[in-house]
């Protein structure tokens, strides 16, 4: 058992840390994220959020969001 957490913690260790900053949020299932310099647009999966023009309930979304 004891070599299952070390075996566990040399893994997270190995994976990479990427990190990213929100630049700005689209509507509720859409952000802009910088990495590395890189302006990247992130659609999030299996998410259906209502437009923004589909007031209330898109600006709602998006500020959830």
């Amino acid at each position: 058992m004891r070599w299952a957490f070390l075996l566990c913690g040399m893994l997270l260790l190995a994976a990479p840390a990427h990190a990213a900053s929100v630049l700005s949020v689209g509507d509720g299932d859409t952000i802009t994220v910088t990495e590395g310099g890189r302006q990247i647009k992130v659609r999030l999966a299996c998410i259906d959020a209502p437009e923004i023009s589909q007031a209330p309930y898109g600006m709602n979304s998006r500020r959830a969001l």
